[in-house]
């Protein structure tokens, strides 16, 4: 069955705003270099996983599909960027569904605004592009395209782990509640993921499990490293987490406490087991909501709606939870387990970093959002327009103060690499730059420095020895590098200095460069 227009349509244009955001100052950040060089690495029949960030599979599928075009920074940076502007829209399609346009709106607009997505979205971490897969996946289902849920949900798994025990414990339910044929294809979607995560890394390091062992060395500052990781990630996950989270949230429990304890209306009766509630629909006090009787300890209300999800799954047509509070609560939970899952694996000592928080907070802002939606069906008229007020300013006031220094910095780092290729060209080339000596640069724009050298990562080093060298000393927030650190190094002169770099040389002898 293919996908409904509007998704198509919208889809589209997401796209295309994501490829004319490549008119303004823009690149990738270090781990999605790592995934670029990977990618002409891969094309050509000579990939290096030694060192760098930990392996990805998705990203690197598609830098190795662009490579042949040269294109492959271009092409992350429109795949990346999409997903980012798309998952808010993701966002609000789901939570509207189950509690209005309210909620649509509580769940899109402070995801959207963060500094932090505006952050990792225009530098295309992979965190866009997994929230938006993370969210389509539930969206999918919701509606009833399987097909599309288990492709979103397979796309989530190949861009974080954290995602594997949730696809997983999908599938086996699905499995359960299937026939051969149908288990058969599922245990075929699982088998690709132990094969696009470990086969690469065994051909291009050596080690099976080199991306475990590399997310367990976490950098300076990590979750993993401080007193009480787990602690750290609490932390990080509330300063993380939009204000309204905690209002939806709240308002849940008020709702469900209530909702217990009133007796259902004259007259109401539940409708036919299995109906489904209109997209964007929102249970009034006492109304009949697909399969469940809002404000009616006779069906259960939230909690039967759960039993029925949990029944209906593998089930066509979808899963469909009736009632808008169970939908929310159901997607809550998705997001704390997200969240517990992050501070298991930081106790155990993986690197624990904020971004890795970015689908939990995601999937409780949803759930929130939706309870928001519902709450806000029970004010009046007047009570609604200072809400909406508060909303919007409390929403858009971190954005305001944050993001423009952000953006400063971000446009800084793409000037930079804009500048690279100009630097090496008065250096002499990168042909007579190699000659000259062993390249080095800040540790950050490791990959970057590959990329223009035509080299292999671990090629281009950050922690200099001796001679003969090649230092590439980036302009970097405002000041240069102090690293690579020179103390050691004898014999260094500067032979370029542009606006964004510095090129420092002890060349061996021979290939003496510049003047």
């Amino acid at each position: 069955m293919g996908m409904p227009r509007t998704p198509v349509i919208a889809a589209a244009i997401v796209f295309a705003v994501a490829l004319l955001s490549l008119i303004l100052p823009s690149t990738a950040t270090y781990d999605p270099w790592a995934w670029i060089v990977w990618g002409r690495e891969a094309f050509h029949g000579d990939l290096v996983t030694a060192t760098g960030p930990s392996w990805k599979p998705l990203p690197v599928a598609i830098t190795t599909l662009a490579a042949p075009l040269g294109i492959a920074p271009d092409a992350w940076i429109v795949v990346g960027r999409a997903g980012a502007l798309g998952a808010p829209l993701i966002a609000f399609a789901l939570a509207r569904r189950y509690g209005g346009t309210v909620a649509g709106l509580v769940a899109s607009l402070p995801l959207a605004l963060e500094p932090w997505w505006f952050r990792h979205g225009w530098l295309v971490n992979s965190e866009g592009l997994l929230v938006a897969c993370v969210l389509g996946a539930v969206l999918a289902e919701v509606h009833g395209r399987r097909g599309w849920a288990l492709a979103a949900g397979l796309g989530a798994a190949m861009l974080r782990p954290e995602a594997w025990p949730f696809l997983l414990a999908w599938v086996a339910l699905l499995a359960w509640r299937s026939g051969w044929r149908s288990r058969a294809g599922l245990a075929a979607l699982l088998a690709t993921i132990p094969v696009a995560w470990l086969v690469p890394e065994k051909i291009g390091s050596g080690d099976w499990w080199r991306a475990a062992t590399r997310a367990q060395n976490p950098d300076p500052g990590a979750a993993a490293l401080t007193d009480r990781p787990s602690l750290t990630i609490l932390e990080d996950f509330l300063r993380m987490s939009p204000w309204p989270i905690w209002v939806g949230l709240g308002a849940a429990l008020v709702l469900l406490v209530l909702r217990r304890r009133t007796p259902a209306p004259p007259g109401a009766t539940p409708s036919a087991p299995g109906a489904a509630a209109a997209p964007g629909a929102a249970a009034a006090p006492g109304a009949t909501v697909g399969s469940a009787t809002t404000g009616s300890p006779a069906t259960g209300g939230p909690v039967a709606a759960v039993g029925r999800f949990l029944r209906a799954v593998g089930d066509p047509p979808a899963v469909r939870p009736a009632d808008p509070l169970a939908g929310g609560l159901l997607t809550t939970g998705l997001g704390l387990a997200w969240f517990l899952l992050v501070a298991l694996m930081t106790e155990a000592g993986y690197s624990g970093n904020e971004r890795y928080l970015i689908p939990a907070v995601a999937l409780v802002l949803v759930g929130a959002a939706i309870a928001v939606g519902v709450l806000w069906q029970r004010l009046p008229p007047v009570g609604t327009l200072a809400v909406g007020a508060l909303l919007v300013g409390l929403t858009a006031g971190p954005a305001i103060a944050q993001v423009p220094d952000d953006a400063s910095r971000v446009i800084a780092e793409a000037r930079a690499m804009e500048d690279l290729p100009r630097a090496i060209e008065a250096a002499g080339g990168a042909a007579a730059l190699k000659r000259c000596g062993a390249p080095f640069t800040n540790r950050f724009f490791v990959p970057q420095v590959a990329w223009q050298l035509d080299l292999h990562a671990r090629q281009v080093g950050f922690q200099p020895r001796g001679g003969p060298v090649v230092l590439f000393r980036p302009w970097r927030y405002y000041r240069w590098s102090r690293e690579p650190e020179t103390t050691t190094l004898q014999g260094l002169r500067t032979i370029v200095r542009t606006r964004w770099w510095q090129i420092e040389v002890a060349c061996r002898p021979g290939a003496e460069l510049g003047r």
